[in-house]
């Protein structure tokens, strides 16, 4: 079938070519193939009818039976309606294992789910050349990260502004399933104040990475490299993208020459910046747009 690209994954998602009996679901962000795997599931799951039943394989189910995911994929459950079999792709469930399944479509359709894939895997491949198959990559973007803030937000009636939607976005880390429960607790801790402001961010939204994220950034900033290189390596730890770790640290440098560049006090300049800096960050940022690289700094954050 068709190569698809990621934006038109989502059109995708919403209706699925009927031809189609086989996906592929992969990516870098294990959150965000998860929930597309468990929305392609559902839409499967409709289309066989009420009583269809979803069965979940791995490497474990297949250690004890080599033949399990024919076997799920070839025979009707005498009870349901229809079966849905959603595998995680391993080191027993491979391009090879998978091209004699895909040959012969089966009745009950099949998900697997993978992470990153170069163009020239042999899973990918597989599934974008197979007539009755698909290969859908899934990858995150401000846009995906921004409408699932609105989304989550908007369920609870709440709004939120454009600055503190920066602020929000830039404290969230790079699994699109951990974002969603973050917003979701955000949304019930502003349940009933009609907006969400940068306050209830700051008091909510946050863990180890986004600490290891400020530290980062204000380390490179202030020349510390030993520094930057330790909060690399937890960022890296928590499985936060690395294009995460550049996109703050653009951020954090547009502020600094902003500060740097304005005309009077550091400390005016610094209150101009919208979202505003966290009070502990503040008296660190202005030392470091004033005076650069310098031995004294202290990160931000503990």
């Amino acid at each position: 079938m068709v190569a698809y690209k990621a934006a038109a994954v989502p059109r995708f998602l919403s209706a699925p070519d009927p031809a189609c009996r086989a996906v592929l679901v992969y990516g870098p962000d294990a959150g965000l193939v998860s929930e597309r795997a468990t929305a392609l599931t559902r839409v499967f799951a409709e289309r066989l009818g009420e009583g269809s039943e979803v069965v979940r394989l791995d490497d474990r189910d297949f250690a004890d039976d080599a033949g399990r995911l024919e076997v799920e994929l070839r025979t009707q459950s005498m009870f349901a309606s229809g079966k849905v079999v959603r595998a995680r792709a391993g080191a027993r469930l491979d391009a090879a294992t998978l091209k004699a399944v895909l040959a012969e479509p089966s009745d009950n359709p099949l998900i697997v789910e993978a992470g990153n894939l170069r163009p020239d895997s042999a899973l990918r491949k597989l599934f974008e050349k197979a007539p009755h198959a698909a290969a859908l990559p899934c990858y995150a973007d401000e846009r995906t990260l921004a409408g699932l803030i609105e989304d989550e937000l908007a369920r609870c009636d709440l709004s939120i502004d454009r600055d503190t939607k920066a602020y929000l976005m830039a404290r969230l880390g790079a699994d699109q399933a951990l974002s969603r429960g973050e917003v979701a607790k955000l949304a019930l801790y502003a349940q009933g104040t009609g907006h969400v402001t940068h306050d209830d961010v700051a008091a909510i939204v946050g863990d180890a990475s986004e600490i290891a994220l400020d530290n980062f950034v204000y380390a490179v900033s202030a020349g510390d490299a030993p520094g930057a290189l330790r909060e690399l390596g937890r960022l890296a730890a928590s499985g936060t993208d690395r294009t995460a770790a550049l996109s703050a640290l653009s951020r954090h440098f547009t502020k600094l020459y902003v500060v740097a560049s304005h005309r009077g006090a550091l400390e005016d300049g610094a209150k101009k910046l919208r979202p505003p800096l966290h009070y502990s960050a503040a008296t660190c940022f202005s030392a470091i747009a004033a005076n650069g690289a310098h031995a004294d700094w202290r990160p931000p954050c503990p």
